[in-house]
């Protein structure tokens, strides 16, 4: 009996190491494939590194700027600085308005676009000179001329580097200090070798125009002294002179007043240079200045 249970607890035994064996084997095994298992999982990915804050796309601004101190002196005020600097536009003629329907410049001029216009803004475009008799010149936009001689009955002027020929002139033409029959006045259809000539229409200190023919030695008063209440009078006094000449047919303005017109049957000349003089009388030295020249070519009138 004792033999028997001897060699039952023997096999019992040998049955207990036998697994304990196994089961040291199989915890082995479950380790080793653990780690080979691990060392076949993929690494994890690496993390982007961040954008640099300068080179962000998006910048989100405060809602409100911060508070700043104020600084404890005062900026100096701002003053204006002398190179500022700005164009000289050139002024633009006065539009003539013309409610007379037969007034030939409403009929046959584009009267807002002058052919030419002079702001006696250049001295080159008109003749300047010192005589015994007279002086002309161009200064800060007006021709100043001065008559010398209240004896010498002759015409003194200053005229352009331009011509026309069928042509409505105007200037603006200022006494100086005058009396009487001293005289302003305007000249068309110069010829260049021809001394004197041309036609002149003249205002005078007290109110009246002449209109006349010129041509050497042999001068016509077309038109006498007539008085008219479209000339502004005295010293400093300002009028614009209109002569129309088409052909041999003429109207003569004054301040864009129609005062007369005049057919000149014994017509010498078409075309030619403009001027401008002052004529003394009773006045000496005699001075005047003219502004704002401007002509318009007159077309073809069937």
């Amino acid at each position: 009996m004792s033999e028997e249970k001897g060699k039952s607890l023997s096999t019992e035994r040998i049955i207990l190491i036998i697994v304990s064996t196994l089961l040291v084997i199989t915890l082995a095994y479950l380790g080793v494939s653990a780690l080979v298992r691990r060392g076949q999982e993929p690494a994890a990915p690496e993390v982007a590194p961040a954008e640099p804050a300068d080179e962000q796309s998006a910048v989100v601004l405060p809602t409100e700027p911060p508070d700043v101190a104020a600084p404890a002196v005062e900026a100096p005020a701002a003053t204006p600085t002398s190179a500022v600097q700005r164009l000289t536009l050139e002024p633009t003629p006065t539009p003539l308005v013309i409610t007379d329907k037969d007034d030939p410049r409403a009929k046959y001029l584009d009267l807002a676009n002058p052919d030419y216009v002079d702001y006696f803004n250049n001295p080159e475009t008109w003749f300047d000179y010192v005589s015994e008799n007279a002086s002309y010149e161009v200064v800060n936009g007006k021709l100043i001329g001065t008559d010398l001689d209240a004896l010498n009955t002759g015409i003194w002027w200053s005229y352009t580097s331009v011509q026309s020929g069928r042509v409505y002139a105007e200037i603006s033409a200022t006494n100086g200090d005058c009396e009487a029959r001293d005289a302003v006045g305007l000249v068309i259809r110069i010829e260049p070798d021809i001394t004197p000539s041309g036609y002149t229409f003249e205002v005078s200190c007290d109110g009246a125009y002449r209109f006349i023919r010129l041509s050497p030695g042999n001068s016509v008063t077309l038109i006498d002294w007539t008085p008219s209440d479209a000339i502004l009078t005295g010293p400093g006094a300002t009028n614009r002179l209109g002569i129309w000449g088409y052909d041999g047919k003429f109207y003569l303005f004054i301040n864009g007043v129609q005062v007369t017109d005049y057919w000149d049957s014994g017509m010498l000349s078409s075309f030619g240079y403009f001027a401008a003089y002052v004529r003394s009388q009773v006045t000496w030295p005699l001075t005047a200045t003219f502004d704002d020249f401007a002509y318009w070519n007159i077309p073809f009138i069937p």
